[in-house]
């Protein structure tokens, strides 16, 4: 996984990052959906409903600033993916907002490791 600095891989960004995030997105929401089914106390389901809620606008959040990257590279991404992964790409600056979503992006899959690995007792972090 890529430091949070301004500058970065772009094979990172899109043959790890976004890997990475849509593996962790799935797995929290398939966690909370079955936290929610499984349970019978509707304050738990609520706050449960608010945590998803909040999640999903985070990682919309992020994937609308790695979208705006992988627009602002469209020529080298399209590069990057027609040479099948086969070359690292260059590296490219990011703004100080794709900074933070690729910096979320890492914790939000970094979080879900810990918690496949017993670490953690829920895949969210700070939640």
């Amino acid at each position: 996984m890529p430091d949070t600095k301004s500058d970065v891989s772009l094979y990172e960004v899109v043959y790890e990052v976004i890997p990475n995030l849509n593996t962790a997105e799935k797995l929290i929401n398939n966690t909370l959906e079955s936290i929610m089914e499984a349970s019978a106390d509707p304050l738990e389901i609520m706050r449960r409903k608010e945590q998803q809620d909040a999640f999903r606008l985070e990682a919309r959040l992020v994937r609308m600033h790695l979208e705006h990257v992988l627009t602002r590279y469209r020529e080298e991404v399209e590069a990057l993916v027609n040479a099948d992964g086969r070359e690292r790409g260059p590296q490219v600056t990011l703004d100080p907002d794709e900074v933070q979503a690729l910096r979320s992006a890492v914790e939000i899959y970094q979080h879900v490791r810990a918690y496949q690995r017993g670490e953690r007792r829920h895949p969210l972090a700070n939640r």
